[in-house]
């Protein structure tokens, strides 16, 4: 697929997301989300050095909007491909913790895994009196076989480095091309 012709589909992704949610959509060529766009556009096309995306920033400034437009996508296109929250990646963890049933195995393997909400699970899940960190544990196991992760996020670099620690900040800056929101809320 062209360079154009993806950045159009992921446009008119993006462009039905937010009509969706009843919010008026404005042309976004040349602006912050049309310049993501092209970003991730590029990212889909080459063969990375970086594994995973990462979308920070800002409340409500499309950060998810455009990894729902990636996700829909991808799923056209290739497959396995699974979205999950923090919280629902936090919650399989404790639920295979128990020997329920729980998808978090194929969180880990699968071919795309796009990742909500960074930072908005509970730090750490503790059985028996052991600490565990499902967040971490997930990105270190796709960072180490370079597994393609789109990440979104509100929390800032210093935040990330006191919540989840230097080891894991490296592993960040090195697996993820960051791409940083700072517009306002869409949501008014």
């Amino acid at each position: 697929m062209e360079k154009e012709t993806l950045v159009e589909a992921l446009s008119q992704i993006y462009r039905k997301a937010v009509e969706s949610r009843g919010i008026e959509f404005q042309d976004i060529t040349g602006k912050e989300v049309g310049t993501k766009i092209q970003k991730v556009a590029e990212w889909m096309m080459g063969s990375p050095v970086r594994s995973g995306l990462l979308f920070q920033g800002t409340t409500g400034s499309g950060k998810t909007t455009l990894m729902y437009a990636m996700y829909g996508l991808y799923k056209q296109l290739a497959s396995p491909v699974i979205y999950v929250t923090a919280d629902d990646l936090y919650s399989h963890f404790k639920r295979q913790l128990e020997k329920e049933a729980s998808r978090y195995e194929e969180f880990l393997r699968a071919k795309y895994l796009f990742l909500d909400e960074l930072g908005s699970e509970p730090e750490r899940c503790q059985s028996y009196g052991t600490d565990y960190t499902p967040v971490q544990n997930l990105i270190s196991y796709r960072y180490d076989r370079k597994l393609p992760t789109i990440v979104t996020t509100n929390i800032a670099d210093d935040k990330i480095l006191d919540r989840y620690g230097p080891r894991m900040m490296d592993r960040i800056n090195e697996m993820f091309s960051i791409l940083r929101f700072k517009g306002d809320s869409y949501r008014k």
